[in-house]
């Protein structure tokens, strides 16, 4: 009892120095990330284990097959310097007009350490013209820093899976997490779609894994299922308009406008983001009506005359009143701030004329889905479900589907 005393005195004694030097809160905050990644590692070791189990007897649950996904694919990028100088003229207006756009149209939030370090080195390239690195560098597409935010784990996937050696943990972190996309998106999709209907363009240096032969790069399951949800949500229609607010490397576009007819896909993101995208889908769809930024109207276009429309997020405010038959959003609203999600939402309401079709965080983020604000007298709320799509990285997920629909 004595030498707890003596103890608990020493603490307070200690507590007392580091509050008078300015250090009892900073200790507080390195604690607390030291227990919170203990407690990271501790879950995940968890979870890979229960995830052996389960796919102890599946035929694509082999390392082997992570070695050969991470293979080098890098094609050459010399034929890209008209697509680059096209996507640069666009980056240059957009981000001029940028500048005297509010703070909802700005970057923040959970992309603001991403672009304060990984994305600098395409900035730079982008601002400064530079269509040689920007070659390299789109070049290198899923491999590049320029991919952080958009693919792979939730890790540095330079350091763990890009050099010489994949540790067998490693392996299994990725296959785990990509054998349960691919049996969910089987489950879903699998009576009406086969593995060879989520093959897409090599475009950049892709990795993934070659299922019964065919090589399915890293997230396609995830894309080509959204893709699919929407198609048939809106394929009703004579002619159908859908936009998607961050649309990411472009991958969800690509399998739908691959696989629908008579559809104009907008795609509304920051600058830099809608480089990349242009960059993927100019290469993947070479021959289709795709206009950018400087290019056309958003406000007084013919929307029957366009197929892909990438348009910085300042645009959406220039679109007409109940316009668009599907709006869409996975994840990125939940990265934003309370003020920039009412923004946009009151867009979407304003916009929308049948769906709200969205994916987000119910509870690690700003504001959590449920509490967007989408105005339940003006649209209904068809359903709720869990999405389970990281069930393979965290079995704790606070990830969930909403689909909404304008009441006429």
């Amino acid at each position: 009892m004595k030498r707890i005393h003596v103890f608990l005195r020493k603490a307070q004694s200690a507590k007392r120095y580091w509050v008078q030097n300015g250090s009892y809160s900073l200790i507080c905050k390195l604690l607390g990330e030291i227990k919170r990644r203990f407690s990271d590692e501790l879950h995940l070791q968890f979870l890979l284990w229960l995830k052996q189990r389960e796919f102890k007897n599946d035929k694509h649950f082999d390392l082997s097959l992570v070695t050969a996904g991470f293979a080098n694919r890098l094609a050459g990028s010399d034929h890209d310097h008209d697509i680059l100088r096209r996507i640069v003229r666009a980056y240059s207006r957009a981000k001029e007009v940028q500048k005297t756009s509010g703070p909802s149209y700005q970057v923040s939030n959970e992309w603001l350490p991403i672009y304060e370090r990984p994305l600098l080195e395409v900035m730079r390239a982008l601002q400064e013209e530079d269509i040689a690195a920007l070659a390299r560098i789109y070049g290198n597409f899923m491999r590049d820093d320029c991919s952080i935010g958009l693919v792979g784990l939730p890790i540095n996937m330079r350091k763990h899976f890009f050099g010489e050696k994949i540790s067998n943990r490693n392996k299994k972190r990725f296959l785990v997490d990509f054998i349960h996309r691919y049996n969910l998106w089987e489950s879903f999709l699998g009576t009406t779609h086969d593995t060879h209907d989520l093959v897409s363009p090599c475009i950049g240096n892709p990795y993934g894994v070659e299922i019964d032969g065919t090589f399915i790069k890293a997230g396609s399951d995830y894309l080509h299922y959204y893709a699919t949800l929407i198609g048939r949500l809106t394929r009703h229609n004579s002619h159908r308009t859908v936009v998607e607010l961050g649309g990411g490397f472009g991958g969800m576009a690509y399998y739908l406008v691959r696989d629908s007819n008579n559809i104009t896909y907008i795609d509304f993101d920051l600058p830099e983001n809608l480089a990349l995208t242009a960059y993927y889908l100019l290469k993947a769809f070479p021959n289709k009506a795709l206009k950018l930024f400087g290019e056309v109207d958003i406000s007084d276009i013919n929307i029957t005359d366009n197929e892909i429309v990438l348009m910085p997020s300042f645009e959406i405010s220039r679109m007409h009143d109940n316009c668009v038959d599907l709006l869409f959003n996975s994840y990125s609203l939940a990265e934003m701030s309370a003020e920039t999600i009412k923004v946009y939402i009151s867009e979407f309401m304003r916009i929308g004329r049948n769906y709200i079709l969205h994916v987000n965080h119910n509870r690690d983020s700003v504001v959590v889905a449920d509490d967007f604000g989408i105005d339940l007298e003006r649209f209904d709320l068809l359903y709720k479900i869990p999405a389970l799509w990281n069930g393979g990285r965290r079995s704790d997920m606070d990830e969930y589907e909403y689909l909404f629909k304008r009441i006429p």
